[in-house]
């Protein structure tokens, strides 16, 4: 079975991350023989996958719907690649590659909306008509398929829920090492809040971090530090925010890590204050460590928590709701964090990448 993947970017991210804990075992399959089309960028994911000899097409086009030459190039491409199966995400991915793949006669089309979209009228109809041509629409939660189908893009009966899949690295011992002698450099070890994430305005960092400069100045006497592990545009304005709050040395900003798995070890609990979350890679790869977390309640993050009672709702727009949720967890009894987190462990085996990868070859064989 010929499987072709179609995505906007292949960098960093929740898509690329999915990619990174699905495509390698996917491949590893028998009988199954697996391509990767990227229509812009590639970057750390695409040569992680590279490495490990996966095809991958990078046509540095940009995304932007409609894009004509796109659509050409696509349609050459699949003809030439002959797939029994595309399974494009992401929006532009969904729009260029459920064409193409269309017109190019692909027998099995699957496409998987991996966020919540807010189209007006004009877009819903341009969605509709698109997703009428694939045999089946993947959410990536309970929350996107009911947005999806109540916006009238997709009937309710062709969308199937699947959610991602979460892979914890390995500990790289020497840099947990090197870690761990940088807090004993602390008179006393912090409180370490951690999040992972892209730098931009949907993961309302600058609430989060306003959050943290409160939550330090009503409660002080235990030492607190909140890492945000992550790049991208927002970088050097929340620095500066920090700075300007007078808690700059209290936030640590890592950068984009390949594994996170170290920092995840090294912090106490996780925070998810998005204003929008499709689903949340991160908050399972938090959980799957054992940390209690503070998370949005608005989108399909609180469907990862599930029944495991391992975390706190909080509105992501109220910064009070933001630092009282991390209050809570700080001054909490280290028994019953410790119990927090051993409940979000076991929910997290939900997210295993081998009951994903089972999910999807049922769907490509269906």
């Amino acid at each position: 079975m010929k499987i072709l993947r179609v995505v906007s970017e292949l960098d960093f991210g929740g898509v690329e991350q999915v990619l990174a804990n699905s495509i390698p075992l996917l491949s590893q399959k028998s009988g199954v023989e697996v391509s990767i089309i990227v229509l812009w960028k590639g970057g750390k994911v695409s040569n992680l996958l590279a490495k490990q000899n996966i095809d991958i097409h990078i046509l540095h086009f940009n995304p932007r719907i409609p894009n004509p030459k796109i659509l050409r190039i696509l349609y050459k491409m699949i003809k030439e690649l002959k797939p029994d199966v595309l399974h494009s995400q992401g929006g532009e991915a969904n729009f260029h590659g459920i064409l193409a793949g269309h017109w190019a006669g692909v027998k099995t089309i699957i496409g998987e909306e991996i966020g919540i979209p807010n189209h007006h009228r004009y877009w819903k109809f341009i969605f509709r008509w698109v997703y009428s041509k694939a045999q089946l629409i993947i959410a990536i939660s309970h929350a996107v398929k009911d947005n999806i189908v109540e916006l009238g893009e997709v009937v309710e009966d062709k969308v199937k829920v699947v959610y991602n899949p979460v892979s914890i690295g390995e500990i790289d011992h020497d840099a947990s090492t090197e870690m761990a002698g940088r807090l004993s450099d602390e008179i006393e070890k912090p409180f370490v809040f951690i999040t992972t994430c892209r730098l931009v305005p949907i993961k309302n960092l600058d609430r989060l971090i306003t959050a943290f400069s409160e939550m330090e100045k009503e409660e002080s006497e235990k030492p607190k530090e909140l890492w945000i592990v992550g790049d991208g545009p927002l970088k050097e304005d929340l620095i500066q925010q920090a700075k300007s709050l007078g808690i700059g040395g209290k936030i640590k900003f890592w950068g984009f890590q390949e594994n996170v798995s170290v920092f995840l070890e090294m912090a106490d609990a996780f925070v998810l204050p998005s204003l929008m979350e499709g689903s949340s890679v991160s908050l399972a790869e938090a959980m799957a460590w054992g940390l209690p977390s503070v998370i949005t309640k608005i989108g399909g993050a609180p469907e990862i928590l599930g029944n495991s009672n391992s975390g706190i709702l909080v509105d992501p727009l109220d910064v009070s709701s933001i630092k009282d949720a991390m209050s809570t967890l700080a001054v909490l009894k280290a028994t019953e964090r410790n119990e927090m987190g051993e409940r979000a462990k076991r929910e997290s085996e939900r997210f295993l990448p081998e009951a994903y990868i089972i999910s999807l070859i049922e769907m490509y064989k269906s």
